[in-house]
């Protein structure tokens, strides 16, 4: 019987040996440089490029995303304006998450892209796609059909020195709304849950 009190024992010490480990790997998502996809299960792909501390910040500054190279509805579809008006802005709506998300610790702005003054972010990036949906198949379909989706890539940046710490992207969807849903009020919806992630990723930092 000795040899098997002596193999619960040995049992013991390596469960207790193994324990900082798995307190390691269940604890915040990586900050390390490299290439994350599904990042802490919020975000779809994150690149972190330098290592920084958010606690060295007081304020990020959010520029108006590149939507140059967005495909738009045809000029005579239902669509065509509410797309245009959303593109027009789209750092309001990001800002609006994010102080919605952050409050009042890092104070986010609509600015300009050569902010660069000691302490602050800069986010910029630019918008991947930004499909509409349909409103009628969300009023009749439901269950996701015709759902609005915004999808961007974007950059965190040292303002002062022009580095780059982050490279993201992060779609989002929306479906829900009073009689389907307006166009516009579901696209602004998703850059405001997109400026939420955003501050998800930094506050990891």
């Amino acid at each position: 019987m000795k040899p098997i009190r002596t193999s619960f024992a040995l049992l013991a010490v390596l469960l207790v040996a193994a324990s900082p480990l798995v307190a390691k790997k269940g604890g915040g998502p990586p900050t390390s440089p490299g290439k994350y996809s599904d990042w802490a299960d919020e975000i779809d792909r994150l690149e972190v490029v330098e290592s920084f501390k958010l606690a060295d910040y007081n304020r990020i500054v959010v520029t108006q995303l590149d939507a140059g190279d967005v495909g738009l509805p045809s000029e005579d579809d239902n669509t065509y304006t509410a797309v245009k008006q959303v593109l027009g802005d789209t750092a309001t709506p990001l800002v609006e998450g994010m102080r919605e998300a952050e409050g009042k610790k890092l104070p986010a702005e609509v600015g300009a892209a050569d902010a660069s003054a000691a302490g602050t972010l800069l986010l910029r990036g630019k918008v991947l796609e930004m499909d509409p949906g349909s409103r009628a198949a969300r009023y009749w379909g439901g269950f996701g059909a015709g759902s609005a989706r915004t999808k961007i890539s974007g950059e965190v940046v040292d303002a002062a020195s022009g580095k780059v710490l982050l490279r993201f992207t992060q779609e989002r969807r929306s479906g829900v709304g009073v009689g389907g849903g307006g166009y516009p009020q579901l696209m602004n919806r998703n850059l405001r849950k997109i400026g939420e992630d955003v501050v998800l990723i930094l506050q990891a930092f």
